[in-house]
């Protein structure tokens, strides 16, 4: 399927959402559920009231005390790109930047200008996205693994890292887009993703388990990392 194509399904899709607005009220859950606990470890670390925070593509999430900053967003926030931060260089303690790589075209670049306006031995939070399915918002490019973030992150020394969405999750998220990939019909496949979402969704629980077992990054929906900007480079 080329990006017309897609394009046009995502349209006509939106279209319809937009035609018959009761179709909101039956949104099933997220795909996935976020078990992870290396952000709140950050954030308790490194807290708003004695630190710098910058909270990169924040979309609506608020951190209180965080600088916000997103291509589109509600005040307060700085509205930029992330590959060109409005920011001087050194200004931030900490960085938080979640589900924003894979949206992003160049993520080197992002992460150049995420290295640039931290401190020495300032902290950045990342999480990507593994084995999650294709959502543009308002696209996506590229999924993630940790050896991927090793190289991606190589300007930083990794202290942590951890499973954040599990493989529960990601099987969630294809047993609900499956029964709509058959339907070239926009209306049938927003209704079989509806129906097939709301009957799958409990599986993603079993993340409270399935994140923490070893062997749950090579089948992970969703990965974290916690990197320190090196001092010299």
């Amino acid at each position: 399927m080329n990006t017309e194509l897609i394009d046009s399904r995502q349209d006509a899709q939106r279209k319809l959402v937009d035609r018959l607005p009761w179709l909101r009220w039956l949104k099933p859950p997220a795909p996935a559920l976020n078990t992870g606990r290396l952000l709140r470890r950050v954030l308790d670390t490194w807290p708003t009231g004695s630190h710098s925070l910058l909270d990169l593509g924040c979309g609506e999430r608020r951190i209180l005390g965080a600088v916000r900053c997103d291509l589109a967003l509600s005040a307060p926030g700085v509205r930029a790109d992330a590959a060109r931060l409005p920011f001087r260089s050194a200004s931030f303690d900490c960085v938080v930047a979640t589900a924003v790589l894979e949206h992003v075209p160049y993520p080197q670049r992002v992460v150049r200008e995420i290295h640039r306006v931290l401190r020495p031995h300032g902290v950045l939070y990342v999480e990507v996205p593994f084995l999650e399915g294709f959502h543009a918002d308002p696209d996506d490019y590229q999924r993630f693994t940790f050896r991927g973030l090793d190289i991606l992150l190589r300007r930083f020394e990794i202290v942590d890292r951890e499973v954040c969405v599990g493989p529960s999750s990601a099987l969630n998220w294809i047993l609900r887009e499956y029964p709509a990939a058959w339907f070239t019909s926009p209306r049938l496949a927003l209704a079989a993703k509806f129906i097939s979402a709301w009957l799958t969704a409990p599986i993603r629980y079993l993340d409270y388990l399935m994140a923490r077992r070893p062997g749950a990054f090579r089948i992970a929906g969703g990965l974290s990392v916690v990197a320190r900007r090196r001092r010299m480079v």
